[in-house]
């Protein structure tokens, strides 16, 4: 089919020639309009600055030639020369309104002539009539005009008179003529704006009844066409109809008509061979599934909706101890199965049944040859479209080898490996359970007494039997309900459920401690144990935690070690808890008290009793605390020597005990030798030699002016290595004590061995040497002792003059106490003996 037919247009080409048309008329109408707007514009400014501004000059100029007129006449009345004045500047005014009318109306030759005619007879005025007035009333006083002189003159006044009303019609009529040209293109301007606005609607309204007539039915014909083909009505074609356009849209609807029932043809024939395809992938998947399903280790079953199995692979025959035709058709209710408490499972409890989501749900399956099995189960819905009965699929694991090791691992991890009991983590987890159940709890934490002696005597597998022992037998003295631990190495702890009265667990501890008592074999050997036991009680709302209990446990059994002897235990109580916290709060102190000079050095005379003077002062370390005042050093001490302090501070004791007696020998020439005393543990330190040699070149104290005493306890602990180390400081030329002689258990044969110079009586011998004669046997034999092997004796705690004197009597070199003098500053302690006054 033709594009175009003959003498046919399109729509859009009818539309263009009516657009054209409605522009051209638009293009005439609005040029026509704006011409006249134009004209309207040019006469509206000659109005405002020609016609209006000669109008104005008109009337002024009127105005002027009758105030000229006025004053002419005053003067004559007056003859008052000021009015001659005004005269004089109202002709000059009148001239220059004259000459801006002329070029306001320039293009008006009428005007001009009319303004040439005012000039003259504006002249005539002033010469023929007002000069001769002015000139002949020059005289005296005023003079009055005579009938012919008033008449000239007002004659000559009505001649410029009319001229200038001449003038002012003739500017009226041209402002007039101005304004009426204006009016009449505005007018027109008007009405061609109005044809304009009909032509725009007359064409619009033609292009819309175009539209409707060549457009309307032909499109409802075809959107009606477009309708059915979009609806899937592909068997009807497309017919052409209307316009051009709407012929090209049609013919464009009918191809894709046509392409779009090919294509469904073709999709249709691709949908039946897809279908064919897909029954066999799935005929095929079908059969790799079961071939995967039964290579599984894990066993699979397939439930109806009854709960009756209908499938089961390989694995779940193996794992169920059944063969594949006692399993299928079975129900769910043949099989017991029980949950991890061991609460046997209804059908209906089964783990995803009926159709519920399950991930490793961990049950319990009995056979029928008595065994087990624990099985982490999983099930899935099979098929969930409605009206059709779903199936469920089940599989699982057997988790039983692996839970085994997961309780192994667990068993581990909550228990001592040496003797099977509960550990520290189990133990604060049996805490932590009573107190969250609101029950009280007693803590009863046990140490073997000196039981590092086995160790290091004996070896670790002896100490490794003896702790398996001790466990057993703890184990055998407490009630089943109750829990015993091991914390790590001699530490055991037995937790008591609700009980908390003192004298029940008074009695607990005395089985626990009795159970210890008996003999332990261990390699052949034959041992005796004691222990300590420390006793804490929490009540239901103890705040503490079960670290807490477990810690004033411990601080409880320290306290029961402290009473000596072995076999005694000892209750937490609020104070304990205080002077616990006081030691922490000393040692943190303590850990500065050098740096911020808070130890000084106090001084005690060693005299000699046959010369009764001092030879030596012991120095002696006291702390003078900034909140606590002077604290002890029974007390300090301990707490230096248990945090490892005690290196430190004996360094800062000895380097200013020897500076400052270095000061006074050299200041006063005296000859006083200095005691020191050395702890067990300096005796281990390699750097000890070098401590004393520097100490002693620093001060320039001489070597023999120096005595270091070390404790009989401190030798006795490793007699071997203390002589070497007595003898190295031997070679440096300082004298050698041993302090507190008759408390350890040294003997003459290891004294002899030892590289000492001086022997230093315990106290304790010396408190009651005036009432006992006991005490005055012992003391006369231990001096006689040293002085057979040649070593000085010093008695320590002389308190009494009666002490002294026994002691002079005894045979005694030196001595040392209150009785002389207290520990003091060494300025006062020398000041009797060098004749000065103590500060």
């Amino acid at each position: 089919m033709a594009l175009r037919r003959r003498g046919q247009f399109s729509l859009l080409q009818r539309v263009y020639v009516l657009v054209g048309a409605l522009l051209v008329v638009s293009v005439v109408i609005t040029g026509a309009t704006f011409a006249l707007r134009q004209r309207v514009e040019v006469s509206t400014d000659n109005l405002i600055d020609r016609i209006v501004p000669a109008q104005t000059e008109t009337a002024q100029l009127i105005t002027a030639y009758s105030d000229q007129e006025n004053r002419v006449r005053a003067f004559l009345l007056t003859d008052d020369p000021s009015f001659l004045t005004d005269y004089a500047l109202g002709q000059a005014n009148a001239s220059q309104l004259q000459d801006s009318l002329g070029r306001h109306l320039t293009g008006d030759p009428v005007v001009h002539e009319l303004v040439s005619d005012v000039a003259s007879a504006a002249r005539r005025w002033h010469q023929q009539s007002v000069e001769p007035l002015i000139s002949r009333n020059r005289g005296p006083g005023p003079s009055k005009l005579t009938p012919q002189e008033r008449e000239s003159e007002e004659e000559r006044a009505d001649e410029l008179r009319a001229e200038l009303f001449e003038l002012r019609a003739r500017v009226n009529e041209i402002g007039m003529a101005e304004a009426g040209k204006a009016d009449g293109a505005r007018v027109a301007a008007n009405w061609l704006t109005v044809a304009l606005a009909l032509a725009g609607l007359l064409a619009w309204t033609a292009v819309g009844l175009l539209l409707r007539k060549s457009l309307t039915r032909p499109l409802r014909t075809l959107v009606s066409q477009v309708n059915q083909v979009s609806e899937g009505d592909l068997d009807r074609a497309v017919h052409e109809s209307g316009p051009l356009e709407l012929a090209a849209v049609a013919r464009a609807v009918e191809a894709m008509r046509t392409r779009i029932l090919s294509e469904t043809r073709h999709i249709a024939q691709m949908q039946e061979e897809l279908a064919h395809h897909e029954k066999a992938e799935r005929r095929r998947a079908e059969q790799d599934f079961e071939i995967v399903v039964d290579a599984l280790d894990e066993g699979v079953i397939v439930l109806d909706s009854n709960a009756v199995i209908e499938s089961a692979n390989p694995a779940a025959q193996r794992i169920f101890g059944e063969t594949d035709s006692e399993i299928i058709g079975s129900s769910l209710d043949a099989w017991p199965v029980f949950d991890e408490s061991g609460v046997a499972l209804l059908p209906e409890d089964w783990p995803g049944w009926p159709g519920e989501l399950v991930n490793s749900q961990v049950i319990r399956l009995d056979r029928a040859d008595g065994t087990s099995a624990w099985l982490a189960v999983t099930s899935r819905v099979l098929n969930t479209a409605e009206g059709v009965p779903y199936k469920v699929v089940m599989s699982f694991a057997d988790i039983t080898e692996s839970r085994a090791a997961q309780s192994r691992l667990e068993h581990e991890a909550t228990h001592d490996p040496l003797t099977g009991l509960a550990n520290r983590t189990l133990v604060l987890r049996h805490i932590e359970h009573a107190q969250q159940q609101g029950r009280s709890i007693s803590v009863l934490f046990l140490d073997l007494d000196n039981f590092k002696i086995i160790n290091d005597s004996l070896g670790h597998g002896v100490g490794d039997e003896v702790v398996r022992s001790v466990g057993q037998r703890l184990v055998h003295a407490t009630p089943p309900e109750d829990l015993v631990g091991r914390l790590g190495g001699d530490e055991f702890v037995v937790l008591a459920h609700d009980e908390s009265d003192h004298d029940s667990l008074g009695r607990r501890c005395g089985r626990l401690l009795a159970s210890l008592t008996e003999p332990i074999r261990a390699q052949g050997r034959q041992l005796h144990l004691t222990g300590s036991i420390g006793v804490v009680v929490s009540e239901p709302g103890d705040e503490r935690s079960g670290q807490d209990l477990l810690r004033d446990a411990d601080v409880a059994m320290y306290q029961a070690k402290t009473r000596g002897g072995g076999g005694c235990y000892a209750y937490f109580d609020v104070e304990l808890r205080k002077g616990v916290q006081r030691r922490m709060d000393l040692e943190q102190d303590l850990r500065h008290a050098v740096r911020r000079d808070q130890l000084w050095v106090a001084y005690q005379p060693v005299v000699d009793l046959r010369a009764d003077r001092t030879v030596s002062v012991e120095g002696l370390l006291r702390w003078r605390h900034p909140v606590h005042g002077p604290v002890p050093p029974s007390e300090f001490i301990p707490v230096a020597e248990g945090s490892g302090l005690i290196n430190p501070i004996s360094e800062h004791m000895l380097r200013t005990a020897t500076t400052e007696l270095a000061a006074e020998r050299e200041r006063h020439q005296v000859d006083v030798g200095l005691n020191a005393n050395l702890s067990p543990r300096q005796l281990d330190d390699p750097d000890l030699l070098a401590l004393v040699q520097h100490a002693l070149s620093d001060s320039g104290l001489p070597a023999h002016a120096v005595c270091l005493e070390v404790t009989e306890e401190a030798i006795m602990h490793d007699p071997a290595a203390a002589a070497r180390v007595l003898n190295a400081l031997r070679e440096l030329g300082v004298s050698l004590a041993i302090d507190d002689f008759g408390t350890g258990y040294s003997s003459l044969a290891q004294l002899r061995r030892l590289p000492l110079d001086t022997l230093k009586i315990d106290r304790s011998f010396i408190t009651d040497l005036g009432d006992s004669n006991e005490l005055r046997i012992i003391v006369t034999s231990i001096v006689t002792m040293a002085h057979a092997i040649g070593l000085d004796v010093v008695a320590e705690g002389v308190e009494t003059a009666e002490q002294f004197d026994i002691l002079k009597e005894l045979g005694c070199d030196h001595a040392q106490g209150y009785y002389l003098s207290k520990p003091t500053s060494l300025d006062q302690l020398l000041a009797p003996y060098l004749g000065t006054p103590a500060e």
